[in-house]
């Protein structure tokens, strides 16, 4: 009896462990529902009033590492680098920030973190000049740069952000001053939304509560859609597989509106440029493709 007790119990662990990476680690999450990215009317949108953007930079102002098992269900358990990245879309007189990664301090609390100090230096020279701060969504790796701006009293009105993003349950109001988001004018609305001509906001909540879409068409007709972290590596939409059902477990996300979102972005033309936040293989190929500038410029 003791003989056949010893041969089950290591094959039940083996099992019960291979159930466990099955259902947590290696599958992906069917689609729930359809998910629409209506081109046509983002363009609509976009072109309604004044002139278009001229370019677009970006700031890598840090980097991280996951286990490729986090990033893509299935995946093997080598670090997948990953970006820290701020945007900036300009026209001749003004400026709208596209996320704000996080401050050094809080970066390093991710695995594998590293810093650019006078990268980030320069995003914060940049949101203080910005005529407006919108996010993908409200987590600390893409709201955290505005929220330890020296002067947030001075910034308060540029911050755009949703009400699903200010009341979400995972925006850290911690690494706010005190009393600092009581500021912010919750932005709502509904459908589609043009923050100014040439960048329109669509809601796309699954990721986080108040994750978004955000579309931006410049003045030579080149057109991009920052996704956030819908997918944190283009592979996610390439091989249209999200992460794991570990990241529910982590972030509480809705996998299956994730994973028709993904679907819908798959099915996006070549032409519209698809800038996923955390890639660092995407950034290089795009920087080397000349789709925008690396650093923010005239500071």
């Amino acid at each position: 009896m003791r003989i056949k007790r010893r041969f089950w119990i290591p094959v039940v662990i083996v099992a019960v462990l291979w159930i466990a990476k099955y259902l947590l680690l290696d599958t992906a999450a069917r689609p729930t529902g359809t998910f629409a990215i209506d081109l046509d009317a983002l363009h609509r949108a976009a072109t309604s009033a004044g002139a278009l953007p001229e370019r677009i930079e970006v700031e890598r102002v840090g980097e991280f590492a996951f286990p490729q098992a986090f990033v893509v269900a299935g995946g093997g358990f080598h670090m997948h680098p990953m970006v820290l990245t701020s945007y900036r879309v300009l026209w001749p007189d003004r400026s709208i920030i596209i996320d704000t990664a996080m401050a050094p301090e809080a970066a390093k609390k991710m695995p594998g973190s590293k810093m650019d100090e006078a990268a980030y230096a320069r995003m914060q020279a940049a949101i203080r000049k910005a005529d407006g701060i919108v996010f993908t969504h409200e987590h600390p790796d893409h709201v955290g740069g505005v929220a330890k701006a020296p002067d947030f009293a001075t910034i308060a009105s540029e911050v755009l952000m949703t009400r699903e993003q200010l009341t979400g349950p995972k925006l850290e109001r911690g690494d706010f001053p005190p009393g600092a988001l009581d500021r912010v004018t919750p932005l709502d609305y509904q459908g589609l939304y043009a923050v100014a001509a040439g960048v329109v906001l669509q809601k796309a909540p699954g990721h986080s509560q108040g994750s978004q879409l955000i579309y931006v068409e410049l003045a030579t007709g080149a057109r991009f859609l920052f996704v956030g972290d819908i997918a944190w590596s283009f592979d996610n939409i390439r091989q249209q597989r999200g992460r794991p059902a570990f990241a529910r477990l982590l972030m509480k996300e809705d996998r299956g509106a994730v994973a028709a979102q993904v679907q819908a972005l798959g099915r996006l033309p070549e032409d519209v440029h698809v800038i996923v936040a955390h890639d660092p293989v995407a950034l290089e190929n795009d920087l080397k493709a000349g789709l925008y500038r690396q650093g923010f410029s005239g500071l």
